[in-house]
């Protein structure tokens, strides 16, 4: 498992980094269960050395049983309370050496009252912890410990001594057991999280190759259509000036030309949104205005107030793509009007207005082609994928449309 979340760390993604956070999780949840187990052993240890004899006391050999108990309880109390953690090798390793050194220790200076709970933790934390190989040299030296001991009279039976080995490799099971099913479970977490981030990349790549189709198409339709009527329009610019056309007609067909040229660098744009590369945003609002405002003599200002923030791609492309809709709609209803573009940076959220106020009674004249309002449709649904609103209505004085997109 180790080797999975390593070699998973070197990209993690957001999926994978919740994986290996909910692991993390899991071993601490672990480790505090066990907790309530080492207080019961160290309950036990401190009964059996009060009933031995020498008890625990402060002079002479009570004063050494006392201290050689508090060696073993001490590290003991530290993880059982969470001070000490044991998860890396090295403090895995002190500790087991000290409970078991201090728990063979307590049976020499009391005779008779070996415990095989203090070795049977170390081997316990051993095949819990480390890694296999050093959980089976750490058993080693345990054992030999408490043989050892047994030699050196601390235990005068060699039945007991068997016992208690014969326990220390139960609990060296269990142990294996137990930490063998943490792992699988990890590791099959974390496999499950890559899998997901497979299927994503696989959309992801599924999608791509779909908007490059799409932007194919649109470049074999669109732009080529609006090449095509680009030349048309330098031909007719062409021929104005060889028949020496008026000033209107040639000034209304050099408008037409530039908008064509727009045109078809928005098309341009829309094929490289598609196929991924930079999209418009924000930052070029001013120049979309000046757009308008030139080309299709819109009287049209924009204003800007609050601190810049930065916004999501897809959410600055929205609340772009909607002002577009929106200034197209008012060069096209709205002749005449006086328009404004507001953009404002709140604390909870980014508001784009566009509003059209008329400064004559009289009625707009009417659009040279009628819309087929899915255009506003488009903008809504824009906004909407991006956690973001819109709105459109009339107001006393004209039109409003209204943006919005939260932080």
């Amino acid at each position: 498992m180790t080797d999975l979340a390593g070699g998973a760390s070197a990209v993690v993604s957001p999926r994978l980094a919740v994986a290996l956070a909910d692991v993390r999780a899991r071993r601490e949840r672990r480790s505090r269960r066990l907790r309530p187990v080492l207080w019961g052993i160290m309950a036990t240890i401190v009964v059996q050395a009060l009933y031995s004899d020498p008890a625990p006391g402060l002079h002479g050999e009570h004063l050494v049983v006392t201290l050689v108990l508090a060696g073993c309880l001490l590290p003991l109390a530290a993880v059982a309370s969470g001070l000490w953690q044991v998860v890396a090798p090295a403090s895995c390793v002190l500790f087991c050496l000290l409970i078991t050194g201090f728990g063979l220790a307590l049976g020499v200076v009391q005779p008779g009252s070996t415990s095989v709970l203090p070795p049977s933790v170390a081997v316990l934390s051993a095949f819990l912890v480390l890694p296999r190989r050093q959980a089976v040299v750490l058993g080693c030296v345990v054992v030999g410990g408490l043989v050892a001991a047994e030699l050196a009279g601390a235990d005068v039976s060699a039945g007991n001594v068997l016992s208690q080995l014969l326990f220390c490799v139960v609990l060296a099971l269990m142990a294996i057991a137990l930490r063998q099913a943490g792992d699988n479970e990890e590791r099959a977490e974390l496999l499950l999280a890559q899998l997901a981030d497979a299927r994503a990349a696989e959309a992801e790549a599924a999608a791509l190759a779909e908007r490059t189709r799409i932007a194919q198409d649109l470049h074999d339709v669109l732009a080529q259509t609006l090449s095509g009527l680009a030349v048309q329009v330098q031909a007719a610019r062409r021929m104005a000036r060889r028949d020496g056309a008026g000033d209107d007609l040639r000034e209304l067909l050099d408008r037409a030309g530039k908008l064509v040229k727009e045109g078809l660098g928005d098309a341009r744009r829309a094929v490289g949104a598609l196929r991924g590369q930079q999209t418009p945003s924000l930052d070029r609002l001013p120049e979309l205005v000046e757009r308008y405002r030139v080309d299709l003599e819109l009287d049209v200002t924009l204003s800007v107030t609050g601190a810049r923030r930065a916004l999501s791609t897809d959410a600055d492309l929205a609340l772009y793509r909607g002002a577009q809709e929106a200034l197209t709609n008012a060069a096209r209803y709205a002749r005449g009007a006086c328009t404004t573009v507001a953009l404002r940076y709140d604390a909870g959220s980014t508001i784009l207005t566009v509003e059209d106020r008329r400064t004559t009674p009289e009625p707009p004249p009417a659009a040279p082609v009628e819309g087929s309002g899915l255009g506003l449709r488009g903008m809504r649904e824009r906004l909407s994928a991006v956690g973001g609103s819109a709105s459109a209505g009339p107001t006393p004085e004209g039109w409003r449309v209204r943006m919005e997109v939260p932080v």
